[in-house]
């Protein structure tokens, strides 16, 4: 039976999620990065919240049309019993999340642009250097 790709965009969500749950504990305890490597990391977030806003309204678009092509009933787990008003809720929330995404698309990209053209000469490791190791 085919799923329309459900079970494989829900495999590429939980590899989003798996890879920076992985990214955060790689950075955890990192020390020395340079500011080129925090820009690149910045990009690639950057890049990533920017392909959020389109996520949450294809999302949406598919909460919609389950709610026109398929029969709904809520499990027993909810005080909601009518699925049109959960998939409303879903949508609005969905819609502010798509407004929050390109804001944090926005803040991402400065901060690349800000640390983009940061040159680190290396590490400061409280030794003092002498005259002939300076360029």
């Amino acid at each position: 039976m085919d799923d329309g790709g459900g079970l494989e965009a829900t495999a590429h969500a939980n590899a989003a999620r798996e890879h920076v749950f992985g990214f955060n504990r790689i950075t955890m305890w990192q020390r020395d990065r340079i500011p080129a490597e925090t820009s690149d990391q910045l990009a690639e977030f950057a890049d990533i919240a920017a392909a959020l806003p389109q996520a949450c309204s294809q999302l949406s678009s598919a909460l919609e049309q389950a709610l026109a092509s398929q029969e709904l009933s809520m499990d027993s787990m909810t005080d909601e019993s009518d699925p049109s008003m959960a998939i409303g809720v879903a949508r609005l929330h969905l819609e502010e999340a798509r407004g929050l995404a390109l804001d944090l698309h926005k803040h991402l990209d400065a901060a690349r642009n800000a640390t983009a053209h940061i040159i680190s000469h290396g590490v400061d490791d409280g030794q003092e250097s002498m005259p002939w190791d300076q360029p």
